[in-house]
C-alpha cells in the first residue's frame, strides 16, 4: 500500500524524516554523533498486510537500553550496528493496511507500540499485532503515563516488589535509584498499600527532600555523601535505620548494584529479600570484569540470615498486564501513588538525554516528545 504526500484527516505525511541509529557500541559512556547518529532518510511509504504505519508521538527512555547497545546474549538480541535504536514508544496509526489485525485500527488511534521494531524514528512501518490500543484514562492523567507509571516503568515496580520482594505490613523497605522512575513507585506501593517503613536512596539534596516532601519516605540516604567510602554509608545505613526503629532490612529493592548492593547486604533482616531489578552504576563500565565494577563481597551474610537475591525481567509478568494496570489506575485515582515525569523536547536530542539517566540528571520517568498527533481525528480506545 504506497501512501501519498498526505494521510487522511489532516495528517501530513513528510517524504523525510529524523532516525537515530546506532553506528557503533559504546565502550563506556555514549557518545552522541558517535555511538548514536541522527540522520534524515526517507519516510517509509509501502505497509503490508496486517501492518500500520506509525507517527511516534513519545519515545521511552531506559536505563536498559545501555544493555541493549551491547553485544552479549540477554533476554532479548542485541541492536545491531546500523539499525535503528530501539525503544517504546507511544505512536499514532496514520496508515492502517488490510488484513485481520491491522483491521482492528483506525487512522488516528494512538497506540502503545510494543515491537521493539525502532522507536528512535519519526514514522515505522510495525505489525499491527505487536501494538494495542490505548486505554482511556483520567482527564488528570496524560498519554504519557502508559510510558511511565501505568507502562513497563510501572509494571517493573509492581511485579518486582509484589511478586519478587513479598512485602508484608510493618516491614522495612529500602530502595535504590529512589528519586527514579521505577523506585519512587516501588517506594509508594511499599508504603501506602502495603503499609511498610521506607527508606529511599538517592544522590543529591533535592532529590532526598523530593523523597520526603512528595514520594513519603520515612527516611532518606544521600549516597553521594558517603563519597564511596563504606563506613561512612554504614552510619547512613545505621541511622536511617535508627530512624524507623528497625533493625535491617526486610527488603532491598535494588536498581544500582555496585557499592551500595554490597554495602546493603549487611543490613539484610532474618530471611531478607532483595530484588534486583536493575545496575546502572555498572552499565557504561568499559569492561564489566575490570575493578570498576564493585562485587558483592558481603555475599556471605546471606548464609546466616537465610537471605535470598532474585532477578526478574518483568516481561515474565506480560500476562498479568492488564489486571496491574488497572490496580495502579486505581491507587493512582485513591491518591496512593503519585509520579514524575521529566519530558524533554526532540528526537534529535535523545542520545543527549538518554545520558541524564547514568549521571543522575532527572528526576522521574525520562521520555522524549517526538512529534504532535494529528488533529481532526476521532480517537477509538478500550477501557481498562
Amino acid at each position: 500500500m504506497a501512501l501519498s504526500s498526505t494521510s487522511a484527516r489532516h495528517g501530513v505525511i513528510p517524504a523525510i524524516q529524523t532516525v537515530i541509529r546506532m553506528m557503533q557500541r559504546p565502550v563506556g559512556e555514549i557518545v552522541p554523533g558517535k555511538d548514536l547518529v541522527a540522520s534524515q532518510e526517507p519516510t517509509p511509504t509501502v505497509v503490508g498486510n496486517d501492518q500500520v504505519l506509525l507517527q511516534r508521538l513519545y519515545l521511552s527512555l531506559d536505563p536498559a537500553m545501555r544493555g541493549w547497545m551491547r553485544d552479549i546474549p540477554s533476554y532479548m538480541p542485541p541492536v545491531q550496528v546500523g539499525a535503528v535504536m530501539r525503544g517504546y514508544t507511544i505512536s499514532q496509526v496514520v496508515v492502517a493496511a488490510d488484513g485481520s489485525q491491522s483491521g482492528r485500527f483506525q487512522v488516528g488511534d494512538i497506540v502503545v507500540d510494543n515491537s521493539m521494531v525502532g522507536g528512535w524514528d519519526q514514522y515505522a512501518v510495525v505489525p499491527a499485532k505487536k501494538c494495542s490500543k490505548l486505554p482511556m484514562l483520567d482527564n488528570n492523567i496524560p498519554m504519557t503515563a502508559h510510558l511511565s507509571v501505568l507502562g513497563l516503568t510501572g509494571m517493573t515496580a509492581y511485579f518486582g516488589l509484589m511478586k519478587v520482594g513479598k512485602p508484608q505490613p510493618g516491614e522495612t523497605i529500602l530502595v535504590s535509584a529512589a528519586a527514579g522512575a521505577t523506585g519512587s513507585v516501588v517506594a509508594q506501593i511499599a508504603k501506602n498499600v502495603v503499609g511498610c517503613k521506607v527508606v529511599g536512596i538517592a544522590g543529591g539534596p533535592q532529590k532526598c527532600q523530593w523523597l520526603l516532601d512528595q514520594v513519603g519516605c520515612d527516611a532518606v540516604i544521600d549516597y553521594k555523601l558517603a563519597n564511596g567510602d563504606g563506613r561512612k554509608f554504614q552510619k547512613q545505613l545505621q541511622q536511617a535505620l535508627k530512624q524507623v526503629d528497625s533493625k535491617g532490612y526486610d527488603i532491598f529493592f535494588d536498581n544500582v548494584g555496585g557499592f551500595i548492593l554490597n554495602e546493603t547486604l549487611r543490613r539484610l533482616n532474618l530471611r531478607g529479600r532483595v530484588v534486583l531489578c536493575g545496575a546502572i552504576s555498572g552499565y557504561n563500565v568499559e569492561d564489566q570484569r575490570s575493578t570498576q565494577v564493585v562485587p558483592p563481597t558481603n555475599y556471605m551474610a546471606l548464609i546466616s540470615l537465610r537471605a535470598k537475591i532474585e532477578g526478574f525481567i518483568v516481561t515474565d509478568y506480560v500476562r498479568e498486564y492488564k489486571e496491574a494496570k488497572r490496580q495502579m489506575a486505581e491507587w493512582i485515582a485513591q491518591g496512593k501513588i503519585k509520579y514524575k515525569e521529566d519530558v524533554r523536547e526532540g528526537l534529535e536530542q535523545a542520545p543527549e538525554h538518554l545520558k541524564s539517566l547514568f549521571n543522575g540528571g532527572n528526576t522521574g520517568k525520562l521520555i522524549v516528545k517526538v512529534g504532535e498527533p494529528m488533529t481532526g481525528t476521532t480517537m477509538h480506545r478500550s477501557k481498562l
